[in-house]
């Protein structure tokens, strides 16, 4: 028999959805008593007010520590005044970290679980029920979290650890946490050869003996609650058999063929297991005939509760309008676009692009950037131009219209080429350059149509494929030149002159005082708005350190434990581009912070009101970390207008609920109370000459960078022998600067060793 295709949703109505279940010859049930979805269920001890749960999709918005973030709040929340009366919160990861914007519940993250747990109850349209999935591959570590989510006030938890460590695992949560509802989420159909819940004879078709053999054996051991969900097999292509459908993909199937397995699977279960509460999933393509399909499964006993993913994050509401109006509306349902899993995939922050587009459309977009299509689209825009004025905006002078060339022509080697030759950091500078100063500003293209060439993701894309080519490697001249450079600060200044000295023949000693190298790019303004340089500096040192010609001295400061004498005597030229690390202050007192320790912090405390003394991009990093912590009202000051603040942010952020813009207020200095602790910070106005006091619970001092006092000392005292290039000369200019300054340092460096 020939199995009907995936078809898009085209169903207008009920009487639409019966007939293509009778064609298809498929056993969905149908029913219109909503009421069936409103009835509380006891399990346990517990009641669960009704039959809807808000299933576990990754939401990418933890705090760097694991904690929940803004976002991770709101989304929860609008499940719970949305009228879900089970909400089974995201995988979150047992004790240690797994992977950026992952939760991860822990002794440090507890106190934020706990007051999120404490607001959803507050707000809920019904009682509550809330399951946390804990994720490890270490049984103990999720022994320990359990334990925690029962102090956090979670009802239960769904635990994920390798499957045949899970009736072990239930066990001992059962002994340690006697009063959690113990729960799992479970594919009982793998949808591969050999898989978990496949037929030996037939990967297209489900065997449920051996799902049910193992559910058993997780009765027995305190399982009270479980998730069934269950994969599609690929019908069509090469891959026959090999993986399933991802999550971002249309089945090879009729979407209601798909639904009617997993149906059919949780009757097989629950005719094996009639006591053990069910949790259905895979209703989102229905739309707004969920609640027909719901309770038409209900009714029939296949399942317990209606499990809403995508439909959760499409249409928090829809529970309570469902209760209150008899119906889920088309326009607010889930449109299946898989935006949703392509924001998992690309680990950006996930929500309802459609639905949610003021929040999640900004973030798709950007991951759009990349597309292909979208990248050579904006590279036939460019004009080619002979004295091109971007190449002349740009502090490293690249070649930009010859790089653009090479990839229209289809030639990506050749254009990192191009790229590489002025600019060794390309991903780094293409994150960080200000684009509407340098490069893209001046672009032709903004003058004629106000969309200038996309120059910086082009870059960026090229770059970041040839790095994924092993193209990215320094490139070591046989013959070494005899010499060794000394550079003291790992920031994007000292590794560019590091990169070029390599390519000139010298040894380098590179000297950090952190244990990582990429200075303010990799330990303050990542994670918070730009990936992870360190692969980049990885993949183009890695020749260097291999042939022996790179030394890495980590922990080492200039002024303390790093003396200038001692490099001059071991070295015949020393480099020191430190960068600026020591925040200018209007005094100290509890509650004032400097902005790069506040950002490092691994866990600031941050109360209601928070004033960010702006001037750099560390005041708004600091905002966002503040906003993430939880702040509710966040007041930026700046002594100058809005156009000479330096921010990167969209003007959109300015909008956001709590924040609030305070240009042309100078800082004065700080009021405390009477044990010496910060109330709040006097202000004067540089126009209208009004001064007054801003009540706060922390300042965050983001005024000015500048050069260390062990720093300036050394560098007082070494009679101008070293050279100097980045932030230490420019004052903190842009990425792009710092590295042409290294580029142009390591050139004089060259030339006076070889004259």
């Amino acid at each position: 028999m020939e199995i009907p295709a995936y078809q898009p949703f085209y169903l207008k109505s009920i009487t639409d959805l019966r007939a293509e279940i009778a064609r298809l010859g498929l056993g969905i049930p149908l029913d219109d008593d909503f009421t069936r979805l409103a009835q509380p269920l006891g399990i346990g001890r517990r009641t669960i007010s009704n039959r809807f749960c808000a299933q576990p999709i990754a939401g990418g918005d933890a705090t760097p520590d694991g904690a929940p973030g803004i976002l991770t709040r709101r989304r929860y929340l609008r499940y719970a005044q949305g009228g879900f009366g089970l909400i089974w919160v995201e995988q979150t990861a047992a004790i240690s970290p797994q992977k950026p914007g992952q939760l991860c519940l822990n002794e440090g993250t507890l106190a934020t679980f706990r007051s999120l747990v404490e607001e959803l109850r507050a707000s809920a349209a019904a009682p509550l029920t809330l399951i946390i999935q804990l994720a490890s591959t270490r049984i103990e570590a999720i022994l320990r979290a359990a334990t925690l989510s029962a102090e956090a006030g979670f009802d239960g938890v769904d635990l994920q650890a390798p499957r045949e460590a899970l009736p072990e695992l239930l066990a001992g949560v059962r002994k340690g946490a006697p009063d959690l509802l113990l729960a799992t989420r479970l594919c009982i159909y793998e949808a591969v050869r050999g898989g978990f819940g496949v037929s030996p004879a037939n990967y297209r078709k489900a065997d449920p003996a051996e799902p049910i053999r193992f559910v058993q054996r997780l009765r027995e051991n305190g399982l009270a609650l479980l998730n069934v969900t269950s994969a599609s097999p690929r019908l069509r292509g090469p891959e026959l058999g090999l993986k399933p459908r991802l999550d971002s993909e249309n089945p090879d199937e009729h979407p209601l063929m798909a639904l009617e397995r997993r149906l059919w699977l949780a009757r097989c279960l629950r005719e094996a297991n009639p006591d053990l509460p069910l949790v259905g999933s895979g209703f989102s393509w229905l739309r707004q005939f969920v609640p027909e399909v719901a309770t038409g499964a209900l009714r029939d006993g296949l399942i317990d509760f209606a499990g809403l993913g995508r439909g959760a994050l499409a249409y928090p509401s829809a529970p309570s309008e469902i209760f209150t109006r008899g119906r889920m509306e088309a326009g607010a349902a889930c449109m299946l676009c898989f935006a949703c899993s392509q924001l998992h995939e690309d680990g950006k922050t996930v929500g309802c692009v459609l639905r949610d587009p003021t929040v999640y459309g900004p973030v798709y977009r950007q991951v759009r950037r990349f597309d292909p299509d979208q990248l050579l689209a904006g590279a036939v825009r460019c004009h080619l131009c002979e004295a091109a004025p971007c190449s002349a905006a740009s502090a490293t002078k690249t070649d930009i219209a010859a790089f653009i060339h090479a990839y229209r022509n289809g030639d990506e080697s050749r254009a990192y080429e191009i790229i590489r030759a002025s600019d060794p950091l390309p991903e780094l500078t293409a994150q960080l350059s200000p684009a509407w100063i340098e490069r893209e500003g001046a672009c032709i293209e903004t003058t004629l149509t106000g969309r200038p060439v996309p120059i910086l993701d082009l870059q960026y894309a090229i770059s970041w494929r040839a790095r994924d080519r092993g193209e990215t490697g320094v490139r070591l001249p046989p013959e070494t030149s005899g010499k060794n450079i000394a550079i003291v600060g790992a920031g994007p200044a000292g590794i560019a002159a590091a990169i070029r000295l390599l390519e000139l023949g010298h040894a380098v000693d590179l000297y950090e005082q952190t244990d990582r190298l990429g200075g303010i790019p990799a330990r303050v303004i990542f994670p918070h708005r730009t990936p992870d340089p360190q692969p980049e500096i990885d993949a183009i040192f890695q020749p260097a350190l291999a042939a022996a010609r790179l030394r890495l001295h980590f922990g080492v400061t200039l002024g303390a434990n790093l003396r200038l004498e001692d490099l001059h005597a071991q070295h015949d030229a020393v480099l020191v581009a430190t960068g600026l690390w020591q925040e200018r202050s209007l005094g100290k007192a509890p509650g004032v912070t400097a902005a790069l320790a506040f950002i490092e912090s691994p866990n600031p405390a941050v109360p209601d009101r928070v004033a960010v003394l702006a001037g750099g991009d560390c005041a708004m990093d600091a905002a966002r970390v503040a906003q993430n912590r939880g702040a509710k009202e966040i007041f930026v000051i700046f002594g100058g207008p809005r156009s000479a603040m330096h921010w990167h942010m969209p003007e959109s952020w300015f909008a956001t609920p709590g924040v609030q813009t305070m240009m042309n207020w100078q800082p004065l200095g700080y009021e405390t109370d009477q044990e010496g602790r910060l109330s709040g910070v006097r202000l004067r106005h540089a126009e209208l000459h009004l001064e007054t006091v801003l009540p706060v619970g922390l300042v965050i001092e983001a005024i000015e960078l500048q050069v260390e006092d062990g720093v300036r000392a050394a560098l007082a005292a070494d009679n101008g022998r070293v050279y100097t290039a980045g932030a230490l000369i420019n004052g903190g200019a842009s990425v792009n600067r710092c590295v042409a300054e290294g580029l142009a340092a390591a050139a004089v460096i060259h030339q006076n060793l070889c004259s």
